[in-house]
């Protein structure tokens, strides 16, 4: 009996491992694609050539720096839920929000880059290793806020369902963005390069926008749902409940099954949105600040 026992326990804990192995290998290949085509054929994308707000001379040694030292704290935060969530709940959001936010972001880019909506959006301008169009430092500093807000909501507001908790976490993050949004599109001011750029530059005609800091307002309505949405889908599949009646591997597959859904979502109702805030508040730009 106590051998079967000890069969199981091996078992799960096998599972566990070959899934984390799994998806990290999936996710290096994908990254390392991607940040070769990003870099050695910027042409397929139509990958814009501003330079980012660089702050020494040796360009490729503060794109290390700045990605090992993301890395870096992704891997505290990732302790934090492996002891907290164990290690296929804590690999499930870490890789779904990457997926998710990554996804999204890029979604966004490349429609406005190549036309699929009326105007550009906005693109990225420094990066070593990169998600697609997007910097791999940009989709694990989702991951570190989500996971950090969501962790708080539930810290403070124990009583309630993942649902409340997830809003909670949303509006945090957007309260975060708040402050981060107009510094990183300002960071040119401090760049070694006299044309630099922001962080991310935004190409949109601001006269047909409603913006707040001269960004436009659905940026921070994004984030809201981005975090909200995402934490939902994790709360409503990856919950006790639901994992001791599936069983974490099930669980887990549905998981990841359901985010490019919760995706379509995102994307469907923020373009909604946009268009219904655009029309009503046309050319509003709250609290104006110069771009450089």
């Amino acid at each position: 009996m106590e051998r079967d026992k000890s069969n199981q326990v091996g078992s799960k804990l096998e599972y566990k491992h070959k899934f984390f192995i799994f998806t990290t290998i999936v996710m290096v290949i994908f990254i390392t694609f991607t940040t070769i085509l990003h870099h050695m054929y910027p042409d397929l994308l139509s990958v814009p050539s501003t330079r980012g707000p660089y702050t020494s001379e040796n360009v490729l040694f503060e794109l290390i720096i700045t990605d090992a030292l993301v890395i870096l704290l992704l891997a505290l935060v990732f302790y934090h839920s492996l002891k907290t969530d164990g290690l296929v709940k804590s690999t499930c959001f870490l890789y779904g929000s990457i997926i998710f936010t990554g996804f999204q972001e890029c979604f966004w880019i490349l429609t406005g880059r190549f036309g699929v909506v009326p105007q550009e959006t906005y693109y990225f301008t420094k990066g070593g290793l990169w998600f697609l169009e997007i910097p791999l430092y940009t989709c694990l500093g989702w991951y570190i806020l989500a996971y950090c807000c969501v962790n708080v909501a539930q810290t403070i507001f124990r009583n309630r369902n993942y649902i409340f908790h997830a809003i909670i976490a949303g509006i945090m993050a957007t309260s975060l963005d708040m402050f981060i949004d107009p510094v990183m599109i300002n960071q040119g001011s401090n760049s070694i390069y006299s044309d630099s750029l922001g962080l991310w530059v935004w190409l949109l005609d601001f006269s047909e926008r409603f913006s707040i800091f001269s960004i436009p307002f659905i940026n921070f309505f994004g984030w809201f749902m981005v975090i909200a949405l995402f934490a939902i889908l994790y709360g409503f599949v990856l919950n006790d409940k639901k994992i001791e009646q599936k069983g974490i591997k099930k669980s887990a597959g549905i998981f990841f099954y359901l985010i490019p859904v919760a995706l379509a979502i995102c994307f469907a109702f923020l373009i909604v949105s946009q268009l219904t805030i655009d029309l009503l508040f046309k050319g509003i730009n709250l609290i104006p600040i110069g771009l450089v």
